[in-house]
């Protein structure tokens, strides 16, 4: 009972919070249960946005009332044309960079989703660099492999794990090193990358709080090794208190004053230019509807870490779980972030199989009153349950991406989804070629 209520009253901070936002606060009650805090939540965001809409009816993306200064909380904009040329000014991102204002040279870029902050990334390197080398990681998000794979020869791709057992090919082809905060284990820097052998590094931060050791771990290492970083995020994940309050992405790029006034394979400043020419004439600029206006909240910091505490925790509990239903299988192996796990099917399922048993396994138990929907995110308030196409290996699998909620109620989704899992009984889904196919849940999680 004192768990649950510790967990009301830190869900009354980020509902308050939420609501504090409004002109017109709405009388809200502290929430008394899971699902009352998942409704006041997404109610509020409603209000949030809609308030912001009645507001500025009279703003276009192309005329505006010139007595009208855009704002949403700590972010203030200017555009003439707001595809084109939208300005953010806002809070630094990331800690760990804003305490080095003086000595390095930092340039914010936001876009309308983390993909299109790293294409725009991508975009613009292919552009200034003929054939860059570009190293990734094993596992990597596959979205990201997908759109990498989609320039063709334009990059030459290596495995990141070579740069330990090979040299440089030649100091005229400039080097690139991808870093990624979702593949489940070794994100940090790999042993001898340096500014010799690397001239710039890609780091996707969106599976870790925006200030964690970690991130500054890595910055801190790049920028004392005379490399230039450009940070990119998603913010619809772990960024907007569990309620995905619109499409967000960015690309910070650091480097040393001393490095670029000194000039490198890299240019920083040119690789800004590129990546902002690339958004304009992409039309992948963000909407200024989109910005959070409660990140500027003296709460907001403190909440969003407890927040991402509470999920890696729930995380472990629930592959605890899972490793005992699974006996002697192998079964549970969590991600780095500690965000979410992965099923793995009997088989090999195809999409829309794995998207059935998703829906299944994800219907049941909300069907028996648990805080789980068929979503394909993951930092919400309820257990989200989807798809997924693992990295490492070319499989369909099911991520559960766990939630903050109380720990109790995270092993009791545990228990229903090892029981649903365990059962033996055969799923029979759709197959992409308009047949039925056989696909068995019980099998190893992964």
């Amino acid at each position: 009972m004192k768990t649950m209520e510790s967990y009301l009253e830190r869900k009354y901070r980020e509902v308050s919070l939420l609501n504090s936002c409004l002109a017109s606060p709405l009388d809200l009650r502290k929430p008394d249960s899971v699902g009352s805090v998942i409704e006041q939540k997404f109610r509020l965001a409603g209000a949030l946005k809609a308030e912001r809409a009645l507001k500025a009816w009279a703003v276009t993306e192309t005329a505006r009332d010139s007595a009208h200064r855009a704002k949403s909380g700590g972010f203030e904009f200017t555009y003439g044309y707001q595809r084109a040329d939208l300005n953010v000014r806002g809070p630094p991102i990331y800690s760990s960079l804003g305490a080095t204002s003086g000595s390095v040279l930092q340039e914010t870029l936001y876009t309308g989703s983390g993909m299109s902050a790293m294409a725009a990334l991508l975009t613009a390197l292919q552009r200034l660099h003929s054939v860059p080398e570009l190293l990734v990681p094993d596992g990597c998000y596959s979205e990201t492999l997908e759109l990498i794979e989609s320039f063709g020869r334009h990059f030459h791709v290596l495995p990141l794990d070579t740069r330990r057992s090979r040299l440089r090919v030649s100091r005229s082809t400039s080097c690139i090193v991808l870093l990624d905060s979702s593949v489940r284990s070794g994100f940090f820097p790999p042993a001898g990358v340096s500014a010799d052998d690397a001239d710039l590094i890609i780091f996707d931060t969106t599976c870790f709080w925006k200030n964690s050791s970690r991130i500054r771990q890595v910055v801190s290492w790049a920028l004392r090794s005379g490399l230039p970083i450009a940070l990119v995020r998603s913010h619809a994940k772990l960024d907007c208190l569990g309620i995905e309050y619109g499409r967000l992405g960015s690309v910070v790029v650091a480097a040393p004053h001393r490095d670029v006034l000194r000039g490198s394979p890299v240019s920083v400043t040119t690789l800004i230019d590129q990546m902002r020419d690339t958004v304009r004439l992409f039309g992948s600029a963000p909407i200024p509807a989109h910005f959070p206006p409660f990140t500027a909240l003296a709460d907001y910091e403190s909440c969003s870490r407890e927040r991402v505490a509470a999920i890696m925790r729930n995380t472990r509990r629930m592959a605890s779980v899972l490793s005992v239903a699974c006996g002697e299988a192998p079964c549970v192996s969590v991600f780095q972030h500690g965000l979410y796990l992965t099923l793995s099917p009997m088989g090999n399922p195809d999409i829309d199989e794995a998207r059935s048993l998703a829906g299944a396994l994800s219907g049941e138990l909300e069907r028996n009153g648990l805080p789980v929907r068929h979503a394909g995110s993951f930092g919400f308030d309820f257990v989200a349950i989807e798809w997924f196409h693992g990295s490492s290996s070319p499989r369909n699998l099911i991520r559960v991406a766990a939630s903050d909620l109380p720990p109790g109620l995270a092993d009791r989704i545990a228990q229903g989804i090892a029981t649903w899992w365990s059962r033996g009984m055969s799923a029979t889904t759709p197959s992409s070629r308009g047949s039925c196919s056989t696909v068995r849940p019980n099998a190893n999680i992964s």
